[in-house]
């Protein structure tokens, strides 16, 4: 009887981190091309503002590049604590909502933030239970 139960919380569980990466991945995307898309005004063209923006954009995605390795091995430790630190994400997105400008790109990443963080507290839940055999 606790073998259909095990099967069920472990295929929520794959479902969770499936969407986990994909949000993840969009939000790495949706930093990086929003940096490189909106330069500073007084900035001439050419390779310098490029490799900085290139700079700005991975300095930006850092705190979440520190996940990769835990997201690797599908701890939910490590997605637990990505959905404390997205909430970070969360109040930059909902302020670029108000910037003049970037409003597109704040609804974007307020979505998503979103939407990593109740996926990570899903698959946290999910892949306990399943640890636990319950």
């Amino acid at each position: 009887m606790n073998q259909p139960e095990t099967s069920q919380f472990a295929s929520k569980a794959k479902t969770a981190w499936t969407l986990l990466l994909l949000s993840y991945t969009a939000m790495l995307l949706i930093l990086v091309v929003s940096t490189l898309i909106n330069p500073p005004q007084d900035v001439e063209p050419g390779l310098e503002m490029w490799l900085g923006g290139i700079g700005i954009a991975v300095f930006k995605c850092l705190p979440l590049l520190l996940f990769i390795p835990g997201l690797i091995a599908r701890s939910h430790k490590t997605a637990s604590w990505l959905a404390y630190m997205i909430q970070l994400y969360f109040v930059l997105a909902v302020m670029w909502i108000f910037t003049p400008g970037s409003g597109a790109w704040g609804w974007l990443m307020t979505v998503d933030s979103l939407a990593i963080f109740v996926t990570a507290m899903l698959f946290t839940r999910w892949q306990k239970r399943f640890e636990a055999g319950l």
